[in-house]
Order: structure tokens, then sequence, then C-alpha cells
């Protein structure tokens, strides 16, 4: 599909003149990706971004996201808000559209001054940011989502969407819309002891899907050890197997770990943005003239 017709596409689904001011494309890790913006008002409002068109899927991926200073923009190791969100957008990129809905809700709607009191209780008394919340006397979680909801279905026209989130206050918020929801899983890796802990304390307090944590190393420890195994099997068909088996061995290695190193998703957008670049080219540009 053209610019052109992208653009004449997504127009029908929301105020078209703003999102032809705002149509353009976004470079991330290498990759292009045309995007649109929509302010979404209200309490719980935000930012929609638009990537892509959204219309040739029946149920387009959408992140629903709040903001977090500390995870987004200055990369905390703290909490899974900025992997969440990074993870979110590769997928919304492999599938070249999908929408991302910010939502100005610092701190579980508390703000981020409330949100520091409670990261300096959780770190000096010990307590879970829920109970930390309450010890200073705010509710855990302020946020609502039926405003999400509501801009889905009214601006969007979305009545069935792919859901990227382990939240499942965000999959009831779209179902009481009359939103059919299938929830697609964001697992990330905790980067620092408070982050393994804040994540538990989600799954155990909040019910958010996550799995837990002993089975999680379980899981790590077997991928490790099968990827070791691999290596070394590789190694001894290399050094005494006949070489067609060796090669067969050394192939087999080298697409396992493409397939199951982190660094395949920025490849793979690289890819499809010199594909893009090839068949976008102008076939009878001009010569300019020096």
């Amino acid at each position: 599909m053209s610019v052109a017709d992208e653009s004449i596409a997504v127009a029908g689904l929301v105020n078209s003149q703003k999102l032809a001011c705002t149509s353009h494309l976004l470079t991330r890790k290498g990759a292009e990706i045309r995007v649109r913006v929509h302010s979404i008002p209200g309490r719980d409002g935000g930012q929609a971004l638009i990537f892509g068109d959204i219309g040739r899927f029946p149920a387009p991926l959408v992140r629903i996201h709040s903001r977090c200073l500390y995870g987004d923009a200055l990369h905390s190791d703290d909490c899974d808000c900025g992997p969440e969100l990074d993870q979110a957008m590769d997928m919304i990129q492999r599938a070249d559209a999908g929408v991302l809905l910010y939502l100005e809700q610092e701190g579980r709607g508390a703000g981020l001054e409330v949100k520091a009191e409670g990261l300096r209780l959780t770190q000096t008394e010990g307590r879970n940011t829920f109970d930390a919340y309450r010890a200073l006397g705010f509710d855990p979680d302020y946020r609502e989502f039926d405003t999400a909801a509501r801009f889905l279905t009214d601006q969007l026209g979305l009545r069935s969407v792919s859901l990227l989130t382990n939240n499942p206050d965000k999959v009831h918020a779209l179902r009481r819309g009359d939103i059919t929801v299938t929830r697609v899983p964001l697992i990330t890796e905790p980067r620092s002891h408070w982050a393994r802990e804040y994540m538990e304390a989600k799954r155990i307090h909040r019910g958010h899907r996550l799995p837990p944590f002993s089975f999680r190393r379980i899981g790590r420890k077997i991928e490790q050890t099968c990827f070791t195994l691999g290596v070394v099997a590789t190694a001894v068909a290399i050094y005494w197997a006949p070489r067609e088996l060796a090669v067969l061995a050394f192939i087999t290695l080298v697409a396992t770990a493409a397939t199951w190193h982190p660094a395949r998703t920025s490849i793979r957008l690289r890819l499809r943005a010199w594909r893009r670049q090839l068949t976008q080219r102008p076939h009878n540009a001009p010569t300019p003239v020096i």
C-alpha cells in the first residue's frame, strides 16, 4: 500500500485532517514505520500513536502504556516499564502496524512525587510497592482504562484487538467496552533485584499474568544447558565426524543462535528497512545538477 492509500485508509478512522498533519515516518532500530498521532482527552488520557495500516488486521496489536519517566526515558533497571514498552514496539514493528496508547498515568495515577516516596519506603523498609502506597495514605492504583477503551472504539472503530499486556485490569476494561480481546503476554527479564521484587509484587498482589521466577529460572537454566550442549556437540562433530555431518551441525547451531539471540529483532527490522528502500526507490530519478 502506498503512502497516499495508507493515509486515506486511516483518515476514515479518526479526524482526517489531524492525522494527515501528523503522518510521518519514524525510524527505530534502523527501520522506518509510518506513524500518526492523536490526543486522547480525559482524566486518564494521553496520546495515541497509530503505526502503519491497522485496517489490514482483524485484531491489530494494541499496547496501553502508562507513562513511566524512570523506565521509559531514563531506562531505569528497577522496573519493567521500559522493557515492556520496548518489546511491545518491537512486535508492532514486526507486524508493520499497531496502536500505542501512551497514557499520562505516572506512578499508577498518583504522580511522580508519590511514586518516589513509595520507592523510598520500598528500599528502606522492605515494603512492596502497593503496601508502600497504602502506608503513605494512597490507593495502590488510581488508574482506569475505560477512557482508552472508548478511544479505541469511538475514534479508531476497533472492536477486536490483540492486547499487549500482563495486566488483567486492562483486559477487563476493554471487554467492558465491548471489545473482543486476545491477550498477548509481554515477558521480560528483570534487570535488577528491585525489578524482580516489583514484578513479583504485581503478580502476587494485582494478578498480573507473569510466571513465578522460580519457574523462569528453571527455564533459563534448561535453555542455557541445551545451548551449551549444542556448542559442545558441534565442536565434537567438526573434529571427529564426517564433513557433511559437521557442516550440518554447524548450520543447525548458527540457526539456533540466530533464532534465540535478542539481536534478531534489530537485524530483522534493518532487513525490512533495506527492502523498503529498494522497493520505494524512484526508477526515473533526475540526475542531480552539480
